[in-house]
């Protein structure tokens, strides 16, 4: 059985672009509890990519801005992700997606993203994503665990 490890990545101190590591921090217990390895990366890619295993099925989250609806959660497979990363707006410029790319490139697993409506310096979330902060949590992890009873029964 491979082991399913989550990472969220995102700048706590950036506002909504820190909203994968918020998410992560938030359903990690759960996670946890359900045999799913997390990992709260924040802006750290590097000690992101040092956690992951060659046979590793990974979960990555993250803030994205497709001019979608702010709170979104738009869930791609990471195949996709990594051949389209140029196109995917995310915060940052060499990511861990490029450390993947590199080392594991037939890495098996999903990028979930999250619509922002605010990057800046700031602490707190915006206010759309404070208000759906709870459901896009709920989101995240029934998508996670959904993505782990399949990979159990297969």
């Amino acid at each position: 059985m491979k082991r399913m490890l989550v990472i969220g990545i995102g700048s706590c101190i950036m506002c909504d672009d820190g909203i994968g590591s918020k998410v992560v921090s938030t359903i990690q217990d759960n996670l946890s509890s359900s045999c799913v390895d997390s990992l709260v990366g924040e802006t750290d890619f590097q000690c992101c990519f040092d956690e992951i295993k060659p046979d590793d099925f990974l979960v990555i989250i993250d803030a994205m801005s497709q001019e979608k609806e702010p709170g979104s959660v738009e869930v791609m497979f990471l195949s996709y992700a990594l051949k389209n990363r140029r196109r995917l707006r995310t915060q940052h410029e060499f990511s861990l997606l490029d450390l993947i790319d590199l080392y594991y490139p037939k890495a098996q697993g999903y990028l979930i993203g999250i619509e922002v409506a605010e990057i800046g310096f700031g602490f707190e979330l915006s206010k759309p994503l404070q208000k759906s902060f709870d459901k896009i949590c709920n989101t995240v992890l029934t998508t996670i665990l959904n993505i782990k009873e399949e990979i159990d029964s297969a």
